[in-house]
């Protein structure tokens, strides 16, 4: 199957080409903008998105994501890409069409409406509901959405425009908020600096001790303790001013920065290093010379490893680095184009009671594959592979025949609506290709909710004419 629906976009200047082979188009551009024909009869000119390169892959052999039609491409854009996320999408269609298609280019001249979804019946969506009706489940508590990667075919929908709480499954928009603001390589720096003269010889710090965060969510106990080892080994163990904290700064269970502050002023003490004044937060101050620092990996890496194992701690603190649940739940708002009814975030790690609607956990799946697909990351590189990587998915779908097809986010709360447990992500078939779906059950119990969702997905790829295994195996990076 092939990775790039879209194309991708090439830096070097003045670089346009497009390829047209069965009626399929890929696209390449510079730093153009891309005009999207809207469907209210208004045109879409957007600013390309802060990327150091776009780099041009004209081979698609191996890639993952199937080509769609131009017309499903442009529907597809037409219908997906709201507000800000527009901003991710390529270059001059209409000028392309124009040079290298005329005739058509100047029917797309005129607004291109994005076509009502095909419904379509599916066995798998009624054996469904009917497991859940046979074990005494009420529907009413219960919501499935299951619709093509580009839009164009709805293959299950049961109250799909329900809020549902979501569980740990609200962890892939913490994700998606955090690596559209920071980027997928973006490494989180924690340091200490001094705010003064140090005098080695009375081992003074004469001004303040500034503690520089950027919110590391993966920064543990063991590294607080290694960076006031270097600031002890720094020749300091008395400050005259006081520590001043700089950002957002959580670490190992501390998940809010005025906890972690008071954590680490213990730390500083249990060290033998005297703080005369008291802590204060600034949002502006400048720089001191730095005694010691640590770098966390790439946020790609860490919002994997936080999805794989769902791990609650990584989830809240990456939220608060953020802004907490009302920036993850603004980007949902204005960045995806969920409706904000539709959206409650009280935790961001999906603790406790939050909600989203199944087809709009489907419009955001839809929307970070566009965002991965424009910067060369493919959906394994941000979530767990189904019975190939550990974690919660580790044990689900091993069976040979569906080992490597399904991609995506957990959820459970047993304790939570009567019992929550939840399923969203990327099922990869032969002829119906990628599928994009959420899976919310609530009221019951939710190892029996597991299992009836693992034969929903058996029975979807069955019905769509078995898994496409090698398609989800590796990572962009490999």
């Amino acid at each position: 199957m092939d990775r790039n629906v879209f194309g991708s976009l090439d830096a070097e200047a003045d670089a346009i080409s497009a390829n047209f082979e069965n009626c399929d188009l890929d696209i390449v551009g510079n730093n153009d903008l891309l005009v999207l024909l809207a469907a209210d009869d208004k045109h879409w000119v957007l600013p390309p998105i802060a990327l150091e390169r776009w780099q041009t892959r004209k081979n698609t052999k191996d890639c993952i994501f199937s080509r769609i039609s131009l017309w499903n491409f442009l529907s597809f854009l037409a219908q997906s890409v709201p507000a800000r996320m527009r901003k991710y999408v390529v270059s001059t269609t209409a000028l392309i069409l124009l040079v290298f298609w005329p005739t058509m280019a100047q029917e797309v001249a005129t607004p291109v409406r994005p076509p009502t979804p095909e419904r379509v019946h599916t066995d798998f969506e009624a054996t469904y509901l009917q497991q859940l009706s046979h074990i005494g489940r009420s529907l009413e508590s219960q919501g499935l959405y299951v619709e093509s990667l580009d839009g164009s075919v709805i293959l299950a929908d049961h109250q799909s425009k329900v809020a549902f709480n979501p569980a740990s499954v609200i962890k892939i928009a913490t994700s998606f908020a955090a690596l559209d603001r920071l980027g997928a390589e973006y490494q989180f720096e924690t340091a200490f600096e001094a705010g003064g003269e140090i005098n080695r010889a009375k081992r003074t710090l004469d001004g303040d001790l500034i503690l520089a965060a950027t919110g590391d969510p993966a920064l543990m106990t063991i590294d607080m303790n290694r960076l006031i080892q270097q600031v002890a080994k720094s020749g300091v163990s008395k400050v005259t001013g006081g520590l001043v904290v700089k950002g957002p700064f959580t670490y190992a269970s501390y998940l809010t920065t005025p906890s972690a502050v008071t954590r680490v002023e213990s730390l500083l003490r249990k060290q033998g290093i005297r703080v005369s004044k008291p802590t204060k937060r600034v949002s502006g101050y400048g720089h001191g010379i730095v005694l010691a620092t640590h770098i966390s990996q790439p946020l790609k890496k860490i919002v994997f490893d936080q999805n794989a194992h769902s791990n609650n701690i990584t989830a809240e603190r990456l939220g608060e680095a953020i802004g907490g649940p009302k920036a993850v739940s603004r980007f949902l708002v204005e960045g995806v184009g969920i409706s904000e009814n539709e959206v409650l975030i009280n935790r961001t790690s999906g603790l406790d009671f939050n909600r989203i609607t199944p087809q709009g956990t489907v419009q955001l799946l839809r929307h970070l594959v566009l965002w991965l697909n424009f910067n060369n990351l493919l959906p394994q590189d941000v979530l767990p592979v189904a019975g190939i990587d550990q974690g919660t998915l580790a044990r689900r779908f091993t069976n040979i025949d569906y080992r490597g097809s399904v991609i995506g986010k957990t959820g459970t709360l047993p304790a939570t609506d009567g019992g929550v447990s939840t399923l969203a992500g990327f099922v990869f078939t032969r002829d119906r290709g990628v599928l994009l779906f959420a899976i919310f059950n609530t009221h019951g119990n939710v190892s029996t909710f597991r299992r009836l969702q693992d034969v929903l997905i058996k029975d979807m790829i069955g019905e769509s004419g078995g898994a496409e295994l090698s398609a989800s195996l590796r990572k962009a990076s490999n």
